[in-house]
């Protein structure tokens, strides 16, 4: 017995020289796989870096970038590495019209976009990137749009709806009109609001003709997100007394 063990030694450890010359392969490692984008204003282009490096002794192949929707893109620089090379994952958020709904400045939307990363990294051949953040309207409306009702021929209806700046943009509304010739329009800066809040008043004219009535009131700002707001506007006239 005391011959063979160190034959069964020698015979252990030519069977481990090879799994230790192997080699370990690539190895993709993100300096963060999350980031928090903060707030932004609705129209605003997100634009994030992702950097990684390949700690392996192999060539690290980016095989699919893949976000989670239509309104995000990702672009590898470079798509392959050498070991110990570094690159970026270079991502590009589009944000317009994620917070269309939002009746005031304060009433923001949360923001989550992910971005799939495929890699030849036999310990990791899928990674997910997270962005993070909240959207926010930089002019918003009280309302998306105007309704007279139905109202009998003579009458004159008035309705007004609210325009709010987010308190940190320098914007100004510049005019406002009406593409229906039976609603006129105004814009009247609220009291103590440091032209942050405006009121738009629409009326329908008491001598507007029976039928349906469609168009639209036309809010031009210095915004350039939003240089000019739309706000539809409908009634109906009926016969009058």
């Amino acid at each position: 017995m005391s011959r063979l063990f160190p034959i069964l030694c020698v015979i252990l450890l030519a069977g481990l020289l090879p799994l230790t010359a192997q080699q370990k392969g690539a190895s993709i490692e993100f300096d963060s796989i999350t980031k928090d984008a903060g707030k932004v204003m609705d129209g605003e282009i997100i634009n994030l870096v992702f950097k990684f490096a390949n700690k392996g002794d192999a060539t690290l192949d980016i095989r699919g970038v893949q976000p989670s929707c239509g309104c995000t893109s990702a672009l590898p620089n470079p798509n392959r590495l050498a070991p110990g090379q570094s690159g970026q994952i270079e991502i590009k958020i589009t944000t317009e019209g994620l917070a269309a709904q939002s009746k005031t400045p304060a009433e923001t939307v949360s923001l989550t976009k992910t971005v799939t990363i495929s890699t030849n990294d036999p310990n990791q051949p899928q990674i997910v990137l997270t962005i993070n953040g909240t959207v926010g309207p930089e002019i918003a409306l009280s309302d998306p749009s105007i309704y007279f009702g139905s109202n009998p021929r003579g009458q004159e209806i008035t309705k007004e709806l609210l325009v709010e700046v987010a308190p940190e943009r320098q914007v100004n509304l510049l005019s406002v009109a009406s593409t229906d010739e039976h609603v006129t329009v105004k814009l009247e800066q609220v009291p103590g609001s440091k032209g942050k809040k405006y009121k738009v008043i629409a009326v329908q004219k008491a001598d507007t003709g029976e039928g349906i009535h469609f168009g639209n009131i036309v809010i031009k700002t210095s915004s350039k997100l939003r240089p000019e707001l739309k706000v539809t506007v409908r009634g109906i006239v009926t016969k009058g007394n």
